[in-house]
Formats: C-alpha cells, structure tokens, sequence
C-alpha cells in the first residue's frame, strides 16, 4: 500500500509528531545485551514484512532484498549499493542473490541439525554462493535460538534492527560506515568486504511479546526509534498481525523521507559529518517485523 506524500498514515492516534530520542549504540566487533528477565518457556517467531522500492522505471524491484524462513527463524535483509549503477551494473541483483542464498543455507542447516541456525555461517555460505553476481549490498540476519531464549545477529553496513519490549526500544544495533552514507559492503569488487567483517550481536533472555523490528537504511534513515515506538502502542490496541505492522512503519518511513521538512535521522547523521542536508532520504525501504511468542510444544 502506497500512501499520499502529503498525508500520514492513519493508524489509529492520528499523525504522529516527531521525537528525536534514540537507543544508544552498542560499540564493537561483539554485542551482548543481557536483560533482567528470564522465561522457562521455548520461544518462536511470527513474522511479517513490507518492501516499498521508490521509483524507477529501469529497476522496477529496487536494490533491496529480503528472506524470512519461519522453519530456521531466520529472518534477514540486504541492500544494494546504488553506486553500481554507473557502471552499468544493477546491484540489485546482487541483493537478491545473496538473500536467495541466505534462506536456502538457513533452510538446508535447520533440516540436518536441530540445533539453532548460525547467522554468521549463513552470512558466510550466503556470500560464497553469491560470488558469481557482480554487485555488492550491505547485509543483516537475524536468528532466534528457541530453547534459549537469545536473538542472534550479525550485520555488514548500515542496515541494522532494533528490539522494543512494554512499546520502548531497549536495544538498536550499531552501524558500519567508512565514512558519512558509506557504509561497509559485501561484494566481490576490488575493495569490497567479507564476512569476517561482520559486526555479532547477542540479545539475550527474550520474553514473549517482545518486537524485534529489522530494516533497511530507507528505514533507519527516515525513522526514529521514538516514532516506532507510538506505532507499537497502536498495534498493540488494535490487534493488527506483523505484516499489517511492517506495512505501517515502511510507510511511515516513506511518508518521511518525502518530507523535506521532517528532521530525518539522515539529517541529524548529516549536521554530524559537516554535511548539508534537509528532510528525509529518498530510498528503497525493506522492513521485518517479528514479534516473539511461547511456543505451545
């Protein structure tokens, strides 16, 4: 579903006002987030999403690209460097490789094992089947260890994913970037990364109820923490599922990036680097909801 550029969409409180407050980064190669909570059940993920690709007529499908696979719990996105388009290249492609590879390794992985499927071993097999595509794309997959109770991530570049429990954000995964809307980048160019550059995050102790909400740059870029926050409270009194949920937030996010008066993260991000830039950024936005339940086995 599209919305007006100038009209916000409707959830149910009416326009939502924008609140510059944020999680904090966690800093470093590792990230582990314990909670002061325990539950004695097993866990499991219900997930949905939603793919908004702004307009263009050559690339119809947008750069980015994302799996769920419910059987693995695994869920992830990726987005392709528009910088490929001068060379001809459509990175795209590349994107949707890498995730097609991502869900099939998640897949094969959950089928001869029982135990919880490995994000950086499914990041790592994804890229290596990937070798034979031109492009490169950031990249972020997340896992649930069910018995556990532990969300388990890693992430190259500047798409990331936050966890909101009680509709407040306890946790937001950090970003890489070389510099000012360069992030880092699997691919197989001169100068592209590999796996090995993956930050690793570990969210321990889940309850039931707690969203986990993973994106695109087109996300991150156009939205606060604080924004989704009310949209949680929203969905919470209106019962809506997970891809009703991703839909309201990618167009959200899409509302605001076409705001050239809205104060966009980007914008913030830019004032930071000594850049010049007003209202949101116009971009592909990908969103994963998952919402975490008890397991009834």
């Amino acid at each position: 579903m599209m919305i007006a550029a100038n009209k916000p969409p409707a959830f149910g409180l009416g326009a939502i006002t924008n609140c510059f407050g944020c999680c904090g980064y966690g800093r470093g190669p590792y990230q582990k987030r314990k909670l002061n909570s325990r539950t004695d059940h097993q866990l499991h993920l219900i997930c949905g999403s939603c793919y908004l690709p702004k307009e263009n007529r050559e690339k119809p499908l947008g750069e980015d690209a994302h799996f769920i696979c419910h059987d693995a719990q695994t869920i992830g996105v990726a987005d392709g460097v528009g910088g490929w388009a001068r060379k001809g290249v459509d990175a795209g492609e590349y994107a949707r490789g890498l995730m097609n590879h991502a869900k099939k390794t998640a897949t094969d992985i959950t089928r001869s094992s029982a135990a919880a499927v490995d994000p950086r071993k499914v990041l790592n097999e994804a890229y290596a089947n990937n070798a034979g595509v031109q492009g490169s794309s950031t990249a972020c997959i997340l896992s649930l260890n069910k018995e556990r109770g532990t969300l388990h991530a890693v992430n190259v570049g500047d798409s990331g994913f936050m966890v909101f429990r009680d509709n407040m954000c306890f946790f937001k995964s950090s970003t890489q970037q070389r510099s000012f809307n360069c992030p880092y980048q699997l691919g197989n160019c001169m100068g592209g990364d590999c796996p090995k550059a993956a930050e690793e995050f570990e969210v321990e102790e889940l309850r039931p109820g707690d969203i986990i909400v993973l994106g695109t740059d087109g996300l991150l870029d156009n939205i606060f923490a604080s924004e989704i926050e009310e949209v949680i409270v929203a969905y919470e009194v209106s019962g809506q599922d997970c891809e009703d949920l991703a839909s309201y937030i990618a167009n959200l996010a899409l509302y605001n990036s076409l705001d050239k008066y809205n104060v966009s993260p980007f914008q913030m991000e830019a004032r930071k680097a000594g850049r010049e830039h007003v209202g949101g950024k116009i971009d592909d936005i990908t969103v994963v909801v998952a919402r975490v339940l008890a397991s009834t086995t």
